[in-house]
C-alpha cells in the first residue's frame, strides 16, 4: 500500500510540474506574440509616414509640346519622354514653347483631353481622333446661323398635319398661276435673246455672186455652224432684195461663242473676191407688231434632248480607226442569181431547202450565223452573214463566178447600205398562197 501511495504520489506532482511547464510556456507565447505584433505595428506607422512623405513631395510638372510630353530637369534644361524612358531634350526655342504651352493640371486630371499649340483638343470615342474643344457661346451660334441660315422657332405651335398639308397645296397652286402668267406674258411678245446665248454673227460688204455654198464654206473657217432643229438644215441665210438679188450682207449663227470670236478676230477684214467684208456681232431688232401665228412651235423635252446630244456628239472626241479596220457589213456577202421568180412561184419547198443547201456550203468557209432568203427580190438574192471578215473574204474568193443550175452566180460584200427585201404586191401573195395550197395537197394525195 505504501508503494502503492509513493507512486500515485510521485505521479501527482509529476502531472502537476507538467501543467506549471505548460502554462510558462502558453505565457511566454503569449508574450512574444504581442511583442511581434508591436513591431508590426511600428512598421506599418513607419510605412505610412514614408508613404505620406511620398505623397506630399509633388511629380515635376509636365507640359505637352509638339505632340510630345516635356519637363524640367531641374538644372534649367528639360527632358522629353520619348521611347518609355525621359531623355535631355535638345533645342533653342525649348523655353519659349514651355511658356507658351499651358499646364497640365487640367490634362493630368482628364485623360481624354491635351493641349496641342494652346488649342484644347479632347478624344472623341466615335471617329476615334483628336477634335479640338469648341465652347458653343453666342459668337459661335452667330457665326453657325451667318454659315448655315437656319433658324427655328421653337416656340410656336406646329399645327395639324391637315393644315400643313392644305398650306402646302394653296402654296403649290399659287405658284403654278404665277407661272402659268408669266408664260402667257412671254407668248403675248418678242422675247429679247441674252448676251451670253448669242453665238450668231453679221456679215456685210459680201460679194454680189457668193452662193449659200462658199459663204458656208468661209464661215466654217472659223468654228462649227448650228444646224436646225426641226429642219436639220445649217443656220445661215444671206439677205435678199424682193427680186431675189443679194444684198450683199448675211447672218450665221455657230454652236459655241468661242467661234464668234474667231470669227471677229480672223474673218473680219477679210478679203472675199475683192470685197473687204465687216464681221460683228449680230445684234437682233424687233421690227413690227408681234404676230402669234408666225411663231415657231416650241420643241419637245425629247427633240431637244436629242438635238443638245446631237450637237455634244460634233465636239466628241473619237480614237482614229486602225489601217486594218473593216466595218461590221464585210462579215456578210451577198449572193446574186441564187433562183429566179418563176422557180420561187412552183416550187413552194424551194425556199427552205435553198437556205439548208447555201448553210451547208457555206460552213465549209467559217462559222454561218445567218442565213437569208429573199425569195421577193427578182435578182435571186440571198444573204449569208459569217462570224467574221476572213471567213467572209474566203467564200467571196471561192463562189464568185461559179455557176449552179446553169446560172453564174455574182458575191460580193455587202455595203451595209442596200435593203434587198422587196414586199410583194397583192398578185404574188394570192399566186403564192395558191402554190402553198396546191404542195400542201400534193403532200396528202
Amino acid at each position: 500500500m505504501k508503494f502503492i501511495y509513493i507512486r500515485v504520489y510521485m505521479y501527482g506532482c509529476v502531472m502537476h510540474s507538467c501543467i506549471l511547464c505548460k502554462r510558462n510556456v502558453l505565457e511566454k507565447i503569449s508574450n512574444m506574440d504581442e511583442k511581434q505584433d508591436y513591431c508590426n505595428t511600428e512598421q506599418i506607422g513607419s510605412n505610412s509616414e514614408s508613404t505620406d512623405t511620398s505623397m506630399n513631395q509633388t511629380e515635376p510638372e509636365r507640359r505637352f509640346i509638339d505632340g510630345k510630353w516635356f519637363c524640367e530637369d531641374g538644372n534649367g534644361g528639360f527632358l522629353v519622354f520619348e521611347e518609355d524612358k525621359w531623355i535631355a531634350a535638345k533645342g533653342d526655342d525649348l523655353k519659349e514653347k514651355w511658356d507658351t504651352a499651358s499646364m497640365t493640371d487640367e490634362i493630368s486630371s482628364n485623360p481624354y483631353r491635351c493641349v496641342v499649340d494652346g488649342v484644347t483638343m479632347e478624344w472623341n470615342q466615335i471617329s476615334q481622333q483628336w477634335l479640338p474643344v469648341v465652347e458653343v457661346n453666342e459668337d459661335f451660334l452667330a457665326q453657325y446661323h451667318s454659315n448655315y441660315g437656319i433658324k427655328y422657332d421653337f416656340g410656336e405651335k406646329e399645327g395639324s398635319s391637315m393644315e400643313r398639308k392644305n398650306e402646302k397645296s394653296e402654296d403649290h397652286k399659287s405658284a403654278k398661276h404665277k407661272l402659268h402668267d408669266k408664260k402667257e406674258k412671254e407668248k403675248e411678245g418678242w422675247v429679247e435673246l441674252e448676251e451670253e446665248k448669242n453665238t450668231s454673227v453679221y456679215v456685210s460688204n459680201l460679194p454680189f455672186s457668193i452662193t449659200e455654198e462658199s459663204f458656208i464654206e468661209l464661215m466654217s473657217k472659223c468654228g462649227v455652224i448650228q444646224r436646225d432643229a426641226r429642219t436639220n438644215k445649217l443656220k445661215i441665210k444671206l439677205y435678199r432684195n424682193d427680186d431675189g438679188t443679194i444684198k450683199g450682207d448675211g447672218r450665221c449663227c455657230y454652236i459655241k461663242k468661242e467661234s464668234v470670236i474667231m470669227a471677229l478676230d480672223i474673218l473680219d477684214g477679210w478679203n472675199v473676191d475683192g470685197k473687204i467684208i465687216s464681221v460683228e456681232k449680230a445684234k437682233f431688232q424687233m421690227k413690227g407688231e408681234f404676230d402669234p401665228s408666225k411663231k415657231k412651235k416650241k420643241l419637245t423635252a425629247a427633240q431637244k434632248k436629242r438635238f443638245i446630244e446631237s450637237q455634244e456628239r460634233i465636239f466628241e472626241w473619237k480614237p482614229e480607226k486602225p489601217r486594218n479596220y473593216r466595218p461590221i457589213s464585210d462579215c456578210t456577202i451577198v449572193m446574186k442569181n441564187m433562183f429566179t421568180l418563176e422557180q420561187m412561184m412552183k416550187n413552194a419547198a424551194l425556199l427552205l431547202d435553198l437556205e439548208e443547201e447555201i448553210r451547208k456550203v457555206c460552213e465549209r468557209f467559217g462559222t454561218v450565223k445567218k442565213v437569208v432568203v429573199h425569195d421577193n427580190n427578182p435578182e435571186g438574192v440571198v444573204c449569208v452573214t459569217f462570224q467574221n471578215v476572213e471567213h467572209s473574204d474566203i467564200a467571196v474568193r471561192s463562189l464568185n463566178g461559179r455557176v449552179v443550175d446553169g446560172r453564174q452566180i455574182s458575191v460580193t460584200l455587202w455595203d451595209g447600205k442596200t435593203k434587198y427585201t422587196i414586199a410583194e404586191t397583192e398578185e404574188q401573195r394570192a399566186e403564192r398562197l395558191k402554190q402553198w395550197q396546191n404542195y400542201i395537197s400534193e403532200d396528202a394525195d
